[in-house]
């Protein structure tokens, strides 16, 4: 990635999908600040996770959302929370893979 954006000056993006207990903690904020603070150019997209049948894994509460993002900008990482779309039809991000005839 260093070399890339080094190569390239074109920003690399990160994306995060934060899973409740799973990856939404602040040891993982820190290791995922440590990769992205180490580049020129990073940015680091948070998305708490869509509900989807045959993963029980849930969203992670706001307030961990929060303090993951507070993490990430203390150590100067630039991010954003995204918005959650398509949930109530079932067809965010990750949820049409386990539809019958769903994307792979």
């Amino acid at each position: 990635m260093r070399h890339y954006v080094e190569t390239t000056r074109r920003r690399v993006t990160f994306e995060w999908a934060l899973i409740q207990g799973v990856n939404d903690g602040p040891e993982q904020a820190e290791k995922l600040a440590d990769i992205a603070a180490g580049l020129s150019l990073a940015h680091v997209n948070l998305i708490p996770l869509n509900p989807s049948r045959g993963y029980a894994g849930a969203a992670a509460k706001r307030e961990q959302v929060a303090a993951f993002r507070g993490i990430l900008e203390a150590r100067g990482v630039a991010c954003t929370v995204r918005a959650r779309r398509g949930v109530e039809i079932s067809a965010g991000c990750g949820q049409l893979a386990g539809m019958p005839g769903g994307a792979a």
